[in-house]
């Protein structure tokens, strides 16, 4: 019982960080998501939340946005490709703790 308790308290904790990304993102720039093309929104397993970005950008692919323990945020561009008939999750770009101001422009930065 006390295991179940835990891990629904995990997943709400987890809900919570990825909200607040999202919110601390619309807080610094309310056009940015839009801007970026970003659908797809999912939490990961771990402290945060990945979205992907499309339309007309100059980078297209999944942003993973993890907080860390030093309560700044770590930030990875991926990109999903088929290589050899097999689907294959490349990392282009590994950006670690950023500062919460600066989360827009990091992806800005990246995503065009």
């Amino acid at each position: 019982m006390l295991l179940i308790v835990c891990n629904q308290r995990e997943k709400r904790i987890t809900m919570k960080i990825a909200e607040t990304i999202l919110s601390q993102i619309k807080t610094i720039d309310p056009r940015a998501l839009w801007a970026w093309g970003s659908k797809e929104y999912m939490r990961t397993s771990t402290d945060g939340i990945m979205f992907k970005t499309s339309g007309m950008v100059k980078w297209k692919g999944k942003v993973q946005i993890e907080l860390n323990g030093s309560d700044l945020y770590d930030i990875t561009f991926m990109r999903l490709r088929k290589v050899k008939g097999v689907h294959t999750c490349i990392t282009d770009k590994k950006m670690t703790d950023v500062f919460v101001e600066d989360l827009v422009s990091v992806i800005d930065m990246q995503v065009g």
